[in-house]
């Protein structure tokens, strides 16, 4: 018989367990369009789109928090901020969103794990103009999240918590 003889059809998956789908490292990915499979390097399941790149099934970051919320723009030096959140990966960059939409990147970006990753950035890159700043983060593929408030503001004055007065007494 002839190959077009032969009639393909959908495939009809009727289990509980799951289907198996072909894998293996990014240096293995196929060159058909509609290709679907499961990458072992990036791991996340993707699929060869008609313009010959692959579109993956990768979640997308969420920012709940960072462990400095004040800079001191004026103290010198770098501020390292570590930044909490979900679907956090190797490879992917915190970028500090001012409120008019000027930011700028972290100098360094280390993933320490899904759910934390540490930033270090110049302090004198954080304007006061631009408080609070927001933190996005964005895979090495390009998905990225960004906190839905301002987390860190810069050069606050300080708040006094003592009423103007006396405030100590001293004995001789």
């Amino acid at each position: 018989r002839d190959i077009a003889d032969f009639k393909f059809e959908d495939i009809v998956d009727t289990g509980t367990e799951g289907t198996k789908v072909a894998s293996g490292t990014t240096a293995q990915r196929g060159s058909t369009t509609g290709q679907w499979r499961y990458n072992t390097t990036t791991g996340f399941f993707e699929g060869r789109n008609q313009t010959g790149n692959f579109s993956t099934l990768e979640p997308t970051p969420t920012i709940a928090s960072v462990d400095v919320t004040e800079v001191d723009s004026q103290a010198g030096g770098n501020q390292t901020i570590v930044v909490t959140g979900t679907n956090l990966s190797a490879g992917g960059t915190i970028t500090f969103v001012g409120n008019s939409g000027t930011d700028f990147n972290a100098s360094t970006t280390t993933f320490n794990s899904a759910t934390q990753v540490t930033a270090v950035a110049p302090k004198a890159s954080f304007l006061n103009a631009q408080e609070p700043y927001k933190v996005k983060f964005a895979s090495a593929s390009g998905v990225a999240g960004i906190s839905p408030n301002g987390l860190i503001n810069v050069d606050t004055s300080p708040a006094w918590q003592t009423a103007s007065g006396t405030l100590a007494t001293i004995g001789d």
